[in-house]
């Protein structure tokens, strides 16, 4: 396994949350040649059982870009949740945006990241609770898309 680096962010981003990343990113790097050299993937999570009538698991999408250094860094961590009552659709209902410094959630809208007490514990809370759902296997759909 190569030596993965992340870049420090505004949040506190825990040793579990970038090791889960970094060996995600590893097997996909592994796997050819023209994966090892992407610079931007996508990864995302599912629940295939998931649906707005019975519930489940949210489907999370996070995406990193590799910097001139070397050094990965977290974009944006998006969750999706479906809304509506007759004909729900899955939206965005919490996002973290690393690059612009501001996080999102679904009645309160975009907000700054940097000096935010909420923004801290809400995503302390999330990871938490992603991390204890990816150790219990509730995401039967990992899946690694990259662009060169």
């Amino acid at each position: 396994m190569s030596n993965i680096l992340f870049k420090p962010t505004h949040l506190p981003i825990s040793k579990p949350f970038h090791a889960l990343l970094a060996n995600i990113l590893s097997e996909h790097q592994a796997k050819s040649e023209v994966q090892a050299t992407s610079k931007e993937v996508v990864m995302n999570f599912r629940d295939s059982s998931y649906s707005a009538e019975d519930g489940g698991f949210h489907p999370v999408e996070i995406a990193l870009s590799q910097s001139s250094d070397g050094q990965w860094c977290i974009e944006y961590i998006t969750d999706f949740a479906y809304v509506g009552n007759h004909f729900p659709e899955l939206e965005r209902c919490l996002d973290f945006d690393f690059q612009r410094g501001d996080f999102f959630t679904a009645y309160h809208g975009w907000n700054p990241i940097v000096g935010n007490r909420d923004a801290r514990e809400l995503y302390q809370l999330w990871e938490s609770n992603f991390l204890a759902y990816v150790a219990t296997e509730a995401f039967d759909d990992i899946s690694l898309t990259s662009a060169p």
